[in-house]
């Protein structure tokens, strides 16, 4: 029985170590392209379904933030949401254009 248990956990090792190679490897046959293919696009959709949620969030926070009836709040709240921006354009590989900003009260 523990031959048994031995011999299944190898193979398990041994695919998992396939795995790996597949998705990590280079130069891999057709069908090896197609199978990484499949592996990595559930990954992807993942991660362009966190960024979508994330610049959600930021949308909402930003319209509850004009909703407000404090200006200074709402001017302090805007920078804030500003600094957030920038993170999610840096993290994102996207331009960042650095310059002052100058935020007005508008009444």
């Amino acid at each position: 029985m523990e031959l048994i248990f031995i011999a299944s956990m190898i193979i398990v090792v041994a695919l998992i170590f396939v795995l790996a190679m597949i998705v990590k490897g280079s130069s891999l046959k057709p069908f090896e392209q197609r199978f990484r293919a499949l592996i990595t696009v559930s990954k992807d959709e993942e991660q362009v379904e966190d960024k979508y949620s994330e610049a959600y969030e930021i949308v909402m926070e930003f319209g509850d933030l004009l909703a407000a009836e404090k200006n200074l709040e709402q001017y302090y709240g805007v920078k804030d949401i500003y600094d957030r921006v920038e993170e999610f354009r840096a993290e994102n590989n996207q331009a960042v254009e650095k310059g002052k900003v100058i935020l007005k009260v508008v009444k």
